[in-house]
């Protein structure tokens, strides 16, 4: 089967956050490692919010911290019944919602650290940049994609099985692989989609191939997958046996008044024989040299 070189994880990374871009540090076919930094985006307004957040926190922590000690001076006089249920309680409030503050401030400065963050698009991992969609100095927004590319360490050969032969392939059949660099590789594990395409009525295989520590197969490319067949009876004659004129493919068949000419539908070539794919039953005589028959047509010499 013909079979397409194709990556496992590939994709887009887009921007989460908007400004404008001031660093582009990769071009199209670069290989990259995993979390090196790709773009790098303008960071004046998430810097000040991530300024603002921390100074929020500050101001929750020492609203907190007096709640606190106005809580326990609180607690001391309900005990000795210096002041009423209700003034403890009010001031049990005030704690409470000084807690719930901090905490708010604390998410704050999560997201904001997060929106920081945004602003360097790193590599999500080791693999190659296939497309660029962005310019120095542009300005993005987020959603709007900014490379594409895919990871060379895990790729897979995808070939499109006809379907009479997917009764004849088990999940544990061993497959083998030709690929475009000479390589033969041997490969025990597949993944057989099980529906058909409704144009070709083919199945598409998936057949991945060994992890690469360095970028080798190139996407896109092509390989020979190989898959085992059940063994059938073949029959193979001399290519002397064969007599060819036109289109037409036969055979000298001996029979008791002599030779007789029969059609036979051929296959595959090998060292001087012939594969006979219909026309033949096993067992039959036919004459070795077809064009010494047709020579001396109407010998009745057994072959």
């Amino acid at each position: 089967l013909d079979a397409r070189i194709e990556p496992i994880d590939q994709g887009s990374v887009a921007a989460q956050t908007a400004g404008r871009v001031s660093q582009i540090t990769v071009d199209v076919n670069d290989v990259v490692p995993a979390g090196q930094l790709l773009i790098e985006i303008t960071n004046t307004s998430q810097s000040a919010g991530l300024d603002q957040a921390k100074a929020a926190l500050q101001a929750a922590e020492s609203q907190q911290r007096d709640t606190d000690r106005q809580l326990a001076r609180m607690s001391a006089l309900v005990a000795k019944g210096t002041i009423s249920r209700r003034e403890y309680d009010a001031a049990k409030t005030q704690n409470d919602a000084a807690v719930s503050a901090v905490e708010q401030a604390k998410a704050t400065l999560v997201q904001a650290r997060e929106n920081l963050g945004y602003t360097r698009i790193l590599a999500p991992y080791a693999g190659i940049v296939s497309a660029r969609h962005v310019a120095l100095g542009e300005t993005v927004s987020p959603g709007q994609p900014l490379l594409s590319g895919y990871a060379f360490e895990k790729m897979r050969l995808v070939a499109e099985l006809p379907a009479r032969y997917v009764n004849t392939l088990h999940p544990d059949s061993p497959l083998r692989a030709q690929m475009p660099d000479g390589q033969s590789l041997r490969l025990s594990e597949h993944q057989l989609f099980q529906f058909s395409d409704p144009r070709s009525h083919t199945f598409t295989l998936r057949v991945p191939l060994p992890r690469q520590e360095q970028p080798g197969w190139h996407a896109g490319g092509w390989a020979k997958l190989a898959i085992p067949l059940p063994a059938r009876p073949m029959i193979r004659i001399p290519e002397t046996a064969v007599l060819r004129q036109s289109e037409l493919s036969a055979v000298y068949l001996w029979q008791a008044e002599g030779y007789v000419l029969r059609q036979v539908r051929l296959g595959t070539h090998q060292s001087g024989e012939v594969e006979v794919l219909a026309g033949l039953q096993a067992g039959e005589q036919i004459a070795a040299d077809a064009y010494a028959v047709l020579q001396h047509q109407g010998g009745h010499d057994a072959p």
